[in-house]
Protein backbone atom coordinates (compact mmCIF):
# COMPACT_ATOMS: atom_id res chain seq x y z
CA UNK A 1 0.00 0.00 0.00
CA UNK A 2 1.25 3.47 -1.01
CA UNK A 3 1.22 6.26 1.18
CA UNK A 4 1.97 10.65 1.41
CA UNK A 5 2.58 12.02 3.79
CA UNK A 6 3.62 16.06 4.16
CA UNK A 7 6.92 16.55 5.80
CA UNK A 8 6.11 20.46 6.18
CA UNK A 9 2.87 22.22 6.37
CA UNK A 10 1.37 23.26 2.98
CA UNK A 11 -0.18 25.92 4.31
CA UNK A 12 2.01 29.48 4.84
CA UNK A 13 3.16 30.41 8.23
CA UNK A 14 1.83 33.95 8.69
CA UNK A 15 2.35 36.92 11.19
CA UNK A 16 1.29 40.23 12.08
CA UNK A 17 3.40 43.57 12.27
CA UNK A 18 2.21 46.79 13.05
CA UNK A 19 4.03 49.60 11.48
CA UNK A 20 3.01 53.38 11.22
CA UNK A 21 -0.33 51.99 12.43
CA UNK A 22 -0.74 50.15 9.29
CA UNK A 23 -1.25 46.33 9.99
CA UNK A 24 -0.16 43.84 6.98
CA UNK A 25 0.36 39.73 7.03
CA UNK A 26 3.90 38.53 6.53
CA UNK A 27 4.22 35.03 4.70
CA UNK A 28 6.64 32.75 5.24
CA UNK A 29 6.36 30.10 2.29
CA UNK A 30 7.50 26.15 3.63
CA UNK A 31 8.58 23.66 0.86
CA UNK A 32 6.17 20.66 0.41
CA UNK A 33 8.13 17.59 -0.11
CA UNK A 34 6.33 13.91 -0.87
CA UNK A 35 7.76 11.03 0.48
CA UNK A 36 6.16 7.56 -0.81
CA UNK A 37 6.72 4.14 0.90
CA UNK A 38 6.44 0.99 -0.73
CA UNK A 39 6.88 2.07 -4.08
CA UNK A 40 8.63 -0.93 -5.44
CA UNK A 41 6.82 -2.47 -8.26
CA UNK A 42 8.32 -6.04 -8.87
CA UNK A 43 11.38 -8.10 -7.87
CA UNK A 44 13.17 -9.89 -10.48
CA UNK A 45 16.22 -12.54 -9.72
CA UNK A 46 19.03 -13.52 -12.26
CA UNK A 47 20.15 -17.12 -11.96
CA UNK A 48 24.05 -18.38 -12.49
CA UNK A 49 25.21 -21.60 -12.36
CA UNK A 50 28.66 -22.20 -10.28
CA UNK A 51 30.64 -24.43 -9.30
CA UNK A 52 28.41 -25.87 -6.10
CA UNK A 53 25.26 -25.21 -8.67
CA UNK A 54 22.78 -22.98 -9.69
CA UNK A 55 22.00 -19.72 -7.54
CA UNK A 56 21.03 -16.15 -7.35
CA UNK A 57 23.24 -13.64 -8.38
CA UNK A 58 21.90 -10.64 -9.19
CA UNK A 59 18.04 -9.32 -8.23
CA UNK A 60 16.26 -6.42 -10.31
CA UNK A 61 14.12 -4.48 -8.51
CA UNK A 62 11.49 -2.27 -10.47
CA UNK A 63 10.46 0.90 -9.24
CA UNK A 64 7.40 3.14 -9.48
CA UNK A 65 9.58 6.25 -10.51
CA UNK A 66 13.14 6.65 -12.28
CA UNK A 67 16.18 6.47 -9.71
CA UNK A 68 19.03 8.75 -9.10
CA UNK A 69 22.01 6.53 -9.45
CA UNK A 70 23.58 8.44 -6.72
CA UNK A 71 20.89 7.71 -4.72
CA UNK A 72 21.62 4.03 -3.68
CA UNK A 73 24.38 2.42 -2.24
CA UNK A 74 25.12 -1.20 -0.62
CA UNK A 75 23.44 -0.05 2.46
CA UNK A 76 20.07 0.26 1.25
CA UNK A 77 18.81 -3.42 0.77
CA UNK A 78 19.03 -5.84 2.54
CA UNK A 79 18.64 -10.06 1.35
CA UNK A 80 18.90 -12.66 3.99
CA UNK A 81 21.88 -14.89 3.47
CA UNK A 82 23.25 -12.86 0.35
CA UNK A 83 26.32 -9.94 0.42
CA UNK A 84 25.45 -7.09 -1.48
CA UNK A 85 28.66 -6.17 -3.85
CA UNK A 86 27.28 -3.84 -6.19
CA UNK A 87 24.26 -1.36 -7.17
CA UNK A 88 23.26 -0.35 -10.31
CA UNK A 89 20.60 2.02 -11.68
CA UNK A 90 19.09 0.92 -15.52
CA UNK A 91 16.30 2.09 -17.76
CA UNK A 92 16.06 -1.65 -18.66
CA UNK A 93 15.42 -4.76 -16.72
CA UNK A 94 18.75 -5.92 -17.86
CA UNK A 95 22.32 -6.82 -15.82
CA UNK A 96 24.82 -3.80 -16.15
CA UNK A 97 27.74 -2.64 -14.85
CA UNK A 98 27.17 1.15 -15.28
CA UNK A 99 25.02 3.54 -14.10
CA UNK A 100 21.91 4.88 -16.29
CA UNK A 101 18.97 6.64 -14.48
CA UNK A 102 15.41 4.35 -15.06
CA UNK A 103 13.27 2.48 -12.91
CA UNK A 104 15.54 -0.60 -12.15
CA UNK A 105 17.95 -0.99 -9.33
CA UNK A 106 20.13 -4.12 -9.68
CA UNK A 107 21.60 -5.93 -6.80
CA UNK A 108 24.61 -8.02 -7.59
CA UNK A 109 25.34 -10.47 -5.06
CA UNK A 110 29.22 -11.71 -3.58
CA UNK A 111 29.73 -15.43 -4.87
CA UNK A 112 30.76 -17.99 -2.14
CA UNK A 113 31.55 -21.47 -2.60
CA UNK A 114 29.59 -23.69 -0.01
CA UNK A 115 30.67 -26.98 -1.12
CA UNK A 116 31.60 -29.03 1.55
CA UNK A 117 35.72 -29.78 1.21
CA UNK A 118 36.15 -31.68 4.67
CA UNK A 119 36.90 -35.27 5.11
CA UNK A 120 33.31 -37.58 3.73
CA UNK A 121 34.82 -40.65 5.61
CA UNK A 122 32.27 -39.23 8.49
CA UNK A 123 29.57 -37.52 6.64
CA UNK A 124 26.44 -39.60 6.88
CA UNK A 125 25.37 -40.83 3.36
CA UNK A 126 21.97 -39.94 2.03
CA UNK A 127 20.44 -43.32 1.88
CA UNK A 128 21.87 -46.72 2.32
CA UNK A 129 20.74 -48.29 -1.03
CA UNK A 130 24.61 -48.62 -2.90
CA UNK A 131 24.78 -51.85 -4.10
CA UNK A 132 28.14 -52.18 -3.24
CA UNK A 133 30.59 -50.94 -1.14
CA UNK A 134 31.90 -47.72 -2.52
CA UNK A 135 29.55 -47.19 -5.02
CA UNK A 136 27.40 -43.89 -5.35
CA UNK A 137 23.51 -44.26 -3.49
CA UNK A 138 21.44 -45.89 -6.85
CA UNK A 139 18.58 -42.97 -5.78
CA UNK A 140 19.39 -39.20 -5.37
CA UNK A 141 18.76 -37.14 -2.74
CA UNK A 142 18.72 -33.83 -4.71
CA UNK A 143 16.53 -31.64 -5.14
CA UNK A 144 15.68 -28.52 -7.15
CA UNK A 145 17.45 -25.21 -6.71
CA UNK A 146 15.49 -23.40 -4.78
CA UNK A 147 15.89 -19.65 -6.32
CA UNK A 148 13.28 -17.86 -4.03
CA UNK A 149 14.44 -14.95 -2.08
CA UNK A 150 13.26 -11.32 -0.57
CA UNK A 151 14.07 -7.93 -0.65
CA UNK A 152 14.20 -5.61 1.78
CA UNK A 153 15.14 -1.44 1.54
CA UNK A 154 16.49 -0.56 4.48
CA UNK A 155 17.78 2.86 3.67
CA UNK A 156 15.83 5.66 1.47
CA UNK A 157 16.31 5.84 -1.99
CA UNK A 158 15.38 8.80 -4.23
CA UNK A 159 13.90 9.79 -7.50
CA UNK A 160 14.90 11.74 -10.12
CA UNK A 161 12.38 14.12 -9.53
CA UNK A 162 13.09 14.58 -5.88
CA UNK A 163 10.55 11.97 -4.79
CA UNK A 164 11.66 9.90 -1.76
CA UNK A 165 11.21 6.23 -0.89
CA UNK A 166 11.49 5.67 2.78
CA UNK A 167 12.96 2.23 4.38
CA UNK A 168 10.24 -0.06 5.25
CA UNK A 169 10.03 -3.43 7.51
CA UNK A 170 8.05 -4.83 4.83
CA UNK A 171 10.07 -7.70 1.99
CA UNK A 172 9.02 -7.96 -0.78
CA UNK A 173 9.70 -11.59 -2.67
CA UNK A 174 10.71 -12.09 -6.21
CA UNK A 175 8.15 -13.77 -8.85
CA UNK A 176 9.89 -13.97 -11.47
CA UNK A 177 13.82 -15.72 -12.62
CA UNK A 178 15.71 -15.15 -14.93
CA UNK A 179 18.09 -18.19 -16.18
CA UNK A 180 19.78 -17.02 -19.56
CA UNK A 181 22.61 -19.82 -19.51
CA UNK A 182 20.14 -22.54 -18.89
CA UNK A 183 17.62 -21.29 -21.40
CA UNK A 184 20.12 -21.42 -23.77
CA UNK A 185 20.01 -24.74 -23.88
CA UNK A 186 17.05 -27.48 -25.48
CA UNK A 187 15.41 -30.37 -24.09
CA UNK A 188 15.35 -33.92 -26.26
CA UNK A 189 14.54 -37.03 -25.94
CA UNK A 190 16.53 -39.84 -27.35
CA UNK A 191 15.39 -43.96 -28.07
CA UNK A 192 17.72 -45.98 -28.90
CA UNK A 193 16.80 -48.03 -32.34
CA UNK A 194 18.67 -51.30 -30.79
CA UNK A 195 17.02 -51.65 -27.15
CA UNK A 196 14.01 -49.33 -27.16
CA UNK A 197 15.53 -47.32 -23.93
CA UNK A 198 14.94 -43.85 -24.14
CA UNK A 199 17.13 -41.07 -22.67
CA UNK A 200 16.59 -37.18 -21.81
CA UNK A 201 19.42 -34.85 -23.48
CA UNK A 202 20.39 -31.12 -23.29
CA UNK A 203 21.68 -29.69 -26.34
CA UNK A 204 23.09 -26.48 -27.39
CA UNK A 205 23.87 -25.57 -30.37
CA UNK A 206 26.25 -22.02 -30.82
CA UNK A 207 24.79 -18.34 -31.85
CA UNK A 208 23.64 -18.65 -35.65
CA UNK A 209 24.21 -22.12 -36.27
CA UNK A 210 24.97 -23.18 -39.57
CA UNK A 211 24.19 -26.78 -40.71
CA UNK A 212 26.79 -26.06 -43.49
CA UNK A 213 29.40 -25.38 -40.70
CA UNK A 214 30.92 -27.75 -38.86
CA UNK A 215 31.22 -27.26 -35.13
CA UNK A 216 33.08 -28.94 -31.59
CA UNK A 217 31.37 -30.70 -29.55
CA UNK A 218 31.74 -30.44 -25.87
CA UNK A 219 29.78 -33.95 -24.21
CA UNK A 220 29.51 -33.39 -20.35
CA UNK A 221 28.07 -36.29 -18.04
CA UNK A 222 27.24 -35.47 -14.29
CA UNK A 223 28.22 -37.44 -11.45
CA UNK A 224 25.64 -39.51 -9.98
CA UNK A 225 23.77 -37.40 -7.78
CA UNK A 226 22.10 -36.07 -10.70
CA UNK A 227 20.70 -39.17 -11.55
CA UNK A 228 16.73 -37.52 -10.54
CA UNK A 229 13.75 -36.97 -13.13
CA UNK A 230 14.54 -33.64 -14.00
CA UNK A 231 15.96 -33.13 -17.38
CA UNK A 232 17.66 -30.42 -16.49
CA UNK A 233 19.84 -31.53 -13.88
CA UNK A 234 23.21 -31.85 -15.31
CA UNK A 235 22.58 -27.87 -16.17
CA UNK A 236 22.13 -26.66 -12.50
CA UNK A 237 23.66 -29.00 -10.30
CA UNK A 238 27.17 -27.67 -11.31
CA UNK A 239 29.10 -25.90 -14.45
CA UNK A 240 30.72 -28.50 -16.06
CA UNK A 241 28.49 -27.73 -19.66
CA UNK A 242 27.14 -24.19 -18.80
CA UNK A 243 30.79 -23.18 -18.39
CA UNK A 244 31.11 -23.82 -21.99
CA UNK A 245 28.23 -21.62 -23.27
CA UNK A 246 30.28 -18.89 -23.98
CA UNK A 247 31.02 -17.45 -27.79
CA UNK A 248 34.52 -17.96 -27.44
CA UNK A 249 34.23 -21.72 -27.12
CA UNK A 250 31.31 -21.52 -30.17
CA UNK A 251 30.51 -24.92 -29.55
CA UNK A 252 27.70 -28.08 -29.78
CA UNK A 253 27.45 -28.71 -25.75
CA UNK A 254 25.60 -32.55 -25.25
CA UNK A 255 24.45 -33.33 -21.52
CA UNK A 256 22.69 -36.41 -21.16
CA UNK A 257 20.44 -36.89 -17.93
CA UNK A 258 20.55 -40.73 -16.85
CA UNK A 259 17.63 -40.66 -14.83
CA UNK A 260 16.15 -42.39 -11.59
CA UNK A 261 14.17 -44.55 -13.95
CA UNK A 262 17.00 -45.73 -15.95
CA UNK A 263 18.67 -46.27 -12.89
CA UNK A 264 15.51 -48.62 -12.02
CA UNK A 265 15.39 -50.51 -14.88
CA UNK A 266 19.04 -50.69 -16.13
CA UNK A 267 20.81 -50.32 -13.04
CA UNK A 268 23.76 -47.47 -12.89
CA UNK A 269 25.73 -45.95 -15.49
CA UNK A 270 28.51 -46.60 -13.82
CA UNK A 271 29.93 -48.38 -10.96
CA UNK A 272 33.37 -49.51 -9.33
CA UNK A 273 33.51 -52.62 -11.13
CA UNK A 274 34.55 -50.66 -14.23
CA UNK A 275 32.26 -52.86 -16.72
CA UNK A 276 30.66 -51.98 -19.80
CA UNK A 277 26.94 -51.65 -18.64
CA UNK A 278 23.44 -50.80 -20.43
CA UNK A 279 23.55 -47.33 -19.27
CA UNK A 280 27.02 -46.98 -21.17
CA UNK A 281 25.49 -48.60 -24.04
CA UNK A 282 22.60 -46.22 -24.31
CA UNK A 283 24.79 -43.18 -22.86
CA UNK A 284 27.62 -43.82 -26.30
CA UNK A 285 24.60 -44.39 -29.01
CA UNK A 286 22.95 -40.99 -27.57
CA UNK A 287 26.64 -39.29 -28.06
CA UNK A 288 26.92 -40.99 -31.32
CA UNK A 289 23.39 -39.92 -32.84
CA UNK A 290 24.12 -36.21 -32.29
CA UNK A 291 27.66 -36.54 -33.70
CA UNK A 292 26.01 -37.62 -37.01
CA UNK A 293 22.93 -35.46 -37.01
CA UNK A 294 24.51 -32.34 -36.27
CA UNK A 295 27.27 -30.72 -37.46
CA UNK A 296 30.19 -31.69 -35.76
CA UNK A 297 33.64 -31.54 -36.37
CA UNK A 298 34.45 -35.41 -35.66
CA UNK A 299 38.64 -33.45 -35.06
CA UNK A 300 37.21 -31.61 -31.74
CA UNK A 301 34.72 -33.77 -30.11
CA UNK A 302 36.14 -32.94 -26.50
CA UNK A 303 34.61 -35.29 -23.28
CA UNK A 304 34.51 -34.21 -20.07
CA UNK A 305 32.36 -35.23 -16.81
CA UNK A 306 32.84 -35.60 -12.82
CA UNK A 307 32.93 -38.99 -10.61
CA UNK A 308 30.57 -40.89 -13.20
CA UNK A 309 30.42 -38.59 -15.79
CA UNK A 310 34.19 -38.94 -15.90
CA UNK A 311 34.49 -42.61 -15.60
CA UNK A 312 31.86 -43.11 -18.38
CA UNK A 313 34.25 -40.67 -20.75
CA UNK A 314 36.92 -43.48 -19.91
CA UNK A 315 34.78 -46.23 -20.65
CA UNK A 316 33.77 -44.78 -23.68
CA UNK A 317 36.99 -43.43 -24.54
CA UNK A 318 38.76 -46.74 -23.90
CA UNK A 319 36.25 -49.06 -26.60
CA UNK A 320 36.94 -45.90 -28.85
CA UNK A 321 40.25 -44.50 -28.33
CA UNK A 322 40.14 -42.36 -31.71
CA UNK A 323 36.66 -40.36 -31.06
CA UNK A 324 37.87 -37.36 -28.91
CA UNK A 325 40.54 -34.90 -29.50
CA UNK A 326 40.53 -34.44 -25.72
CA UNK A 327 39.36 -35.15 -22.55
CA UNK A 328 38.74 -33.28 -19.09
CA UNK A 329 38.46 -35.69 -16.45
CA UNK A 330 37.30 -34.86 -12.67
CA UNK A 331 37.74 -36.60 -9.91
CA UNK A 332 37.33 -40.09 -11.66
CA UNK A 333 39.44 -43.53 -11.92
CA UNK A 334 39.05 -46.63 -14.04
CA UNK A 335 40.39 -50.06 -14.74
CA UNK A 336 44.05 -49.16 -15.00
CA UNK A 337 44.52 -52.06 -17.38
CA UNK A 338 41.99 -50.66 -19.61
CA UNK A 339 43.01 -47.11 -19.61
CA UNK A 340 46.43 -48.45 -21.02
CA UNK A 341 45.00 -47.45 -24.54
CA UNK A 342 44.77 -43.85 -23.36
CA UNK A 343 48.88 -43.66 -23.12
CA UNK A 344 49.12 -41.14 -26.14
CA UNK A 345 45.16 -39.35 -26.06
CA UNK A 346 45.34 -35.53 -24.87
CA UNK A 347 44.20 -35.86 -21.00
CA UNK A 348 43.67 -33.49 -18.25
CA UNK A 349 43.46 -35.05 -14.99
CA UNK A 350 42.17 -32.88 -11.91
CA UNK A 351 41.55 -34.69 -8.55
CA UNK A 352 41.78 -33.97 -5.01
CA UNK A 353 44.26 -35.25 -2.04
CA UNK A 354 41.69 -36.05 -0.06
CA UNK A 355 39.53 -38.15 -2.63
CA UNK A 356 39.82 -41.71 -1.32
CA UNK A 357 39.02 -43.15 -4.76
CA UNK A 358 39.80 -40.76 -7.49
CA UNK A 359 43.60 -39.95 -5.98
CA UNK A 360 44.77 -43.25 -5.60
CA UNK A 361 43.14 -44.91 -8.75
CA UNK A 362 44.72 -41.84 -10.72
CA UNK A 363 48.04 -42.18 -9.33
CA UNK A 364 47.75 -46.14 -9.78
CA UNK A 365 46.61 -45.00 -13.88
CA UNK A 366 49.80 -42.10 -14.54
CA UNK A 367 52.35 -44.93 -13.20
CA UNK A 368 51.03 -47.48 -15.33
CA UNK A 369 51.26 -44.95 -18.32
CA UNK A 370 54.44 -43.53 -17.15
CA UNK A 371 56.21 -47.16 -17.89
CA UNK A 372 54.71 -47.49 -21.35
CA UNK A 373 56.28 -44.26 -22.17
CA UNK A 374 53.75 -41.54 -21.85
CA UNK A 375 54.40 -37.93 -21.56
CA UNK A 376 53.11 -36.60 -18.19
CA UNK A 377 53.15 -33.54 -16.58
CA UNK A 378 52.58 -33.07 -12.79
CA UNK A 379 52.44 -30.38 -9.96
CA UNK A 380 54.91 -30.97 -7.71
CA UNK A 381 53.01 -29.51 -4.69
CA UNK A 382 49.80 -29.90 -4.20
CA UNK A 383 48.08 -26.81 -5.74
CA UNK A 384 44.91 -24.66 -3.50
CA UNK A 385 41.81 -25.27 -4.49
CA UNK A 386 40.72 -21.85 -3.38
CA UNK A 387 43.31 -19.85 -4.72
CA UNK A 388 42.12 -16.68 -7.28
CA UNK A 389 41.66 -18.00 -11.28
CA UNK A 390 44.34 -15.88 -11.83
CA UNK A 391 46.58 -18.14 -9.72
CA UNK A 392 45.43 -21.14 -10.95
CA UNK A 393 45.41 -20.39 -14.68
CA UNK A 394 49.13 -19.21 -14.16
CA UNK A 395 49.79 -22.74 -12.69
CA UNK A 396 47.69 -24.74 -15.13
CA UNK A 397 49.68 -22.80 -18.23
CA UNK A 398 53.44 -23.83 -16.45
CA UNK A 399 51.85 -26.84 -16.66
CA UNK A 400 50.96 -27.25 -20.32
CA UNK A 401 54.20 -25.15 -21.37
CA UNK A 402 56.22 -28.85 -20.34
CA UNK A 403 53.63 -30.28 -23.85
CA UNK A 404 53.02 -33.40 -22.01
CA UNK A 405 49.62 -34.93 -23.74
CA UNK A 406 48.77 -36.38 -20.09
CA UNK A 407 48.17 -33.56 -17.65
CA UNK A 408 47.59 -34.44 -13.80
CA UNK A 409 46.94 -31.61 -11.31
CA UNK A 410 46.35 -32.72 -8.06
CA UNK A 411 44.79 -30.19 -5.46
CA UNK A 412 45.33 -30.32 -1.52
CA UNK A 413 42.79 -31.72 1.13
CA UNK A 414 39.16 -32.23 -0.28
CA UNK A 415 37.10 -34.57 -0.81
CA UNK A 416 35.16 -36.53 -4.07
CA UNK A 417 32.44 -34.09 -4.84
CA UNK A 418 34.03 -30.82 -3.52
CA UNK A 419 36.77 -31.20 -6.40
CA UNK A 420 34.09 -29.91 -9.52
CA UNK A 421 33.22 -27.34 -7.08
CA UNK A 422 36.27 -25.26 -8.67
CA UNK A 423 37.74 -27.16 -11.32
CA UNK A 424 35.14 -26.41 -14.01
CA UNK A 425 35.80 -22.54 -12.90
CA UNK A 426 40.06 -22.48 -14.29
CA UNK A 427 39.56 -21.06 -17.69
CA UNK A 428 42.79 -22.24 -18.51
CA UNK A 429 41.57 -25.92 -18.08
CA UNK A 430 38.93 -25.47 -20.26
CA UNK A 431 40.77 -23.28 -22.82
CA UNK A 432 43.79 -26.31 -23.05
CA UNK A 433 40.72 -28.26 -24.09
CA UNK A 434 39.83 -26.77 -27.07
CA UNK A 435 43.06 -26.45 -28.31
CA UNK A 436 43.25 -29.73 -28.93
CA UNK A 437 42.53 -31.56 -32.58
CA UNK A 438 42.98 -34.54 -34.06
CA UNK A 439 44.10 -32.97 -37.33
CA UNK A 440 42.53 -35.88 -39.73
CA UNK A 441 41.43 -35.22 -42.81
Amino acid sequence: MRWKKLLAAAVAFSSLTVAGGVMFEEKVSAEVIEIEQENIMSVMGVAEVFGDGEKISAAIIEYAKDISPKSVSTRDFKVADKRIEAVYVNDEPTLTDKNKTGRFVILKFAYENTAFSGSLENRPRPNNDNPRAGDAPMHSNRQLPDLNFSVQQIGTVRAVDGTKFLPSEKTFASTSTLEPVIDSFQQFIYTDPVSGNSMPYNLRLPKNYNPAKKYPLLFFVADASANINEIKTPLFQGNGATSFAQDKYDCIILAPQYTADLVDKLGMMTTDENIWTDGLELTKNLLFDVIENYAVDKNRIYGTGQSQGGMANIAISDRYPDLFAAQLLVACQWNVDEMSVLRDKNLWIVVCEGDTKAFPGMNAAVANWKNLGARVATNTNFWDSKASIADLNKKIRQIERQRANINYTVFAGGNHMYTWSFAYNISALRDWLFKQNLGRN
